[in-house]
């Protein structure tokens, strides 16, 4: 189905018809070949993968500005147009809409598109706060509003909100994370829960989905016959973090792996001997039950013979079945504060 905010954002780029365009969180649309083919550059941004293989299959391929947003002016071509559409998480989207202003020329346009029940008037605010005047208008219950770069620009703001959507060490759970990221203020309780029920493992395994890395460390800290494990993930931002939270404990490089993938869709490591997982079960805002079986059946077929699945899920989703029909042994270790531990040997 097709985006609305993403449609409106658009059409608005185009009809600008700006020379040089970046779009911060860009997700696949037919649009952007118009957009592409018209601007002399156009730069896209996107750390997750299923998005990055949709536009591959557009024929358009990513660029990395990450770096672009540690500080407040960038270090090459500026852009006349940055293109926003904000995340689920309001930290992360405003270091996305300070990083634009890094990215800008002298006058250049930040457009903003939002879904009104997603918090576009909060975002509409928060810009006029960092930029001034702010133009508006709204349509297909979306808000499409925009700011130019200009002298009334809050710097001191903008450096405070590209320093909070930085990685960092969080308390709580004592890893590095970053606002965006699943769970990354406080460890999440389906993969607290799963860490209680975790044997000592050895040979060869796979962290699947492994985000900043809360299972990994838990895994390589614990068991000291692995001869090597994989960390998959789909998040860019949460491997480089999950690196960042591994180095420490392995002290051979060869240990560990890092692989950013789509779960779903690309092939994993293989003959395994072990596997742990919280699967997810949300695609951006919407609940995704298949999603979480698609990986489920994946994680079962990186198993070698005799090698185990450990998988954390919501007690109510139906994974059980998909586990039977690829494992010769299934059993329920624990269940508890909504969730259920499972334990399946091939």
């Amino acid at each position: 189905m097709e985006s609305p905010v993403l449609s409106l954002l658009l059409k608005a780029a185009i009809n600008a018809a700006p020379k040089r365009v970046a779009f911060i969180n860009v997700t696949a649309h037919p649009l952007l070949l118009e957009l592409t083919q018209q601007a002399g550059e156009c730069v896209l941004s996107q750390t997750f993968k299923p998005y990055i293989l949709d536009l591959d299959a557009l024929g358009l391929s990513v660029s990395d500005m990450q770096g672009q947003s540690k500080h407040a002016q960038p270090n090459h071509t500026q852009f006349d147009l940055v293109l926003l559409i904000p995340s689920k998480d309001k930290k992360q989207s405003l270091g996305w809409m300070a990083q634009a202003f890094a990215l800008l020329n002298e006058h250049g346009k930040l457009m903003v598109a939002c879904e009104n029940q997603y918090g576009a008037k909060s975002y509409e605010s928060a810009l006029k706060k960092l930029a001034g005047q702010v133009a508006a208008s709204s349509k297909r219950k979306c808000r499409l509003f925009s700011a130019k770069k200009t002298a009334t620009l809050n710097v001191g703001l903008q450096q405070q909100w590209l320093d909070a959507s930085q990685p960092s060490l969080i308390e709580s759970h004592g890893l590095w994370a970053q606002a965006g990221l699943f769970s990354w203020k406080t460890a999440d309780i389906g993969s607290q829960f799963l860490l209680k029920h975790l044997p000592v493992f050895q040979g060869k395994g796979m962290d699947l989905c492994c985000g900043y890395g809360l299972l990994a460390a838990h895994v390589l800290k614990t068991s000291q016959s692995i001869t090597h494990l994989h960390l998959v993930e789909a998040e860019r931002s949460a491997l480089d973090c999950a690196k960042k939270n591994v180095a420490d404990i392995v002290t051979d490089d060869g240990v560990v792996s890092f692989h950013h993938l789509d779960a779903a869709n690309e092939n994993l490591p293989r003959h395994l001997n072990f596997v742990v997982c919280n699967p997810p079960f949300h695609t951006g805002q919407s609940r995704d039950v298949e999603l979480g079986q698609t990986i489920v059946n994946k994680a079962c077929g990186a198993l070698t013979h005799g090698g185990e699945l450990y998988l954390v899920a919501n007690r109510q989703l139906p994974y059980e079945h998909i586990l039977k029909a690829h494992l010769r042994e299934v059993e329920c270790l624990a269940v508890g504060d909504g969730f259920k531990v499972i334990r399946g040997k091939k």
